[in-house]
């Protein structure tokens, strides 16, 4: 009899999720394995996401309020390892209003109470808006401290927030809310929201763990 565990261990670390949205569809799309969608989508309906490893569903559906316009430019000068979107997930979408006014965007399709990383790229132009995830700031990856503005002259073109370990709620939903703090403009380029990686204990008791599975195979073979 063949052992089984290692065939089980690979099967559970290929649902691991990595799922990226390009927000505007004005300077092109963000490609193989990208989700890009327009303001008006976005805004219209729920759109089911696919994963970027493999093209296939996710399982997780996005949908937002108050995106009104693409715009083609904002290009980053400085993006993440991961990054292979091109200059199409470099545009954006965007609102601007003489008055107070937020955008949203909700995934949902999580799994409830779980742990996620998101990454939140909001490029274009210098002012500051607020940005929270389930009312939660993210860490600027430039200072690498909490932040709940998006500081235009500090971020701007060259940097993102991230929520290294946002939990969803009840229902298996995240809310990103947007606020253009009165009067400007507010952003939204592209994100990511993937599974995080686990720390290297993690590792060491899955190793232990099979080591201690196999020792008891065979000793049953024996």
């Amino acid at each position: 009899m063949r052992p089984v565990l290692p065939v089980l261990l690979f099967a559970a670390s290929a649902q691991a999720l990595d799922v990226r949205v390009d927000f505007s569809l004005a300077g092109g799309t963000g490609g193989q394995g990208w989700n890009s969608l327009s303001a008006a989508t976005l805004v219209g309906g729920t759109t089911s996401l696919i994963d970027h490893g493999t093209g296939q569903a996710s399982g997780l559906s996005i949908t937002g309020t108050g995106w009104t316009t693409d715009y083609s430019g904002g290009a980053f000068s400085v993006l993440p390892a991961w990054y292979d979107g091109g200059a199409g997930a470099q545009d954006r979408i965007y609102f601007y209003d003489s008055g107070a006014q937020v955008g949203t965007v909700v995934i949902s399709g999580l799994s409830s109470l779980s742990t996620y990383l998101l990454e939140v790229f909001s490029g274009g132009d210098f002012v500051d808006r607020i940005i929270t995830l389930n009312s939660v700031v993210g860490i600027s990856s430039i200072t690498q401290q909490p932040d709940s503005a998006w500081n235009g002259a500090l971020e701007g073109p060259n940097g993102w927030l991230e929520w290294r370990g946002i939990q969803t709620d009840a229902n298996g939903t995240i809310t990103l809310v947007v606020d253009n703090l009165a009067a400007n403009y507010a952003n939204l380029s592209f994100l990511r929201i993937s599974t995080p990686v686990p720390e290297p204990s993690t590792y060491g008791l899955g190793l232990g763990g099979l080591a201690l599975a196999l020792a008891a195979l065979r000793r049953r073979r024996r």
